[in-house]
């Protein structure tokens, strides 16, 4: 079965930076209520009730498809919420509170360390919360941006007190 890593999807304030390091060799779960795996091109898509589980971290989604390279290495996972949004969650390094992230689209890119959450997007971590059409993470440089969307704006609440 395709091994989905979610390990990297956030970084979302400064101060806790990354998932529960146990989580990237803990076992990669996946069900859904439909699986097709095509050979030939490396894709795996899995329909309905999609859960993606790996330590602590969650995903859920009307569906999931991911792509793999000639390595068999998962090159791209794109998460989409059609009936609802798909549902990211994970707790994070000195943390008991868990990072919730909600988008229409959720794409990861393990291979390059990015993530992209796309359409209606929102984050939450205990009093802090991000609302907004579109951010991009990436890992490896540990950098958010949140680009200029057209019709939105960014909204970001942050309570210091909560790091």
């Amino acid at each position: 079965m395709s091994r989905v890593n979610f390990y990297y999807l956030l970084l979302f304030f400064s101060t806790a930076a990354l998932a529960l390091s146990e989580d990237h060799n803990a076992p990669i779960h996946i069900s859904s209520d439909k699986w097709t795996y095509n050979y030939k091109t490396g894709i795996n898509e899995y329909v309905g009730h999609v859960s993606v589980t790996q330590g602590s971290t969650h995903l859920t989604a009307d569906k999931l498809t991911t792509k793999s390279n000639a390595q068999r290495k998962i090159q791209e996972a794109i998460a989409y919420g059609i009936n609802q949004p798909a549902h990211y969650w994970t707790l994070l390094k000195n943390s008991d509170e868990a990072v919730h992230g909600f988008a229409t689209i959720i794409k990861y890119y393990p291979i390059e360390a990015n993530v992209t959450l796309l359409q209606n997007v929102s984050l939450k971590q205990a009093e802090n919360s991000f609302q907004g059409e579109l951010i991009h993470y990436n890992s490896l440089d540990q950098t958010v941006t949140v680009p200029e969307h057209e019709g939105s704006r960014a909204v970001l609440l942050y309570n210091p007190d909560t790091d």
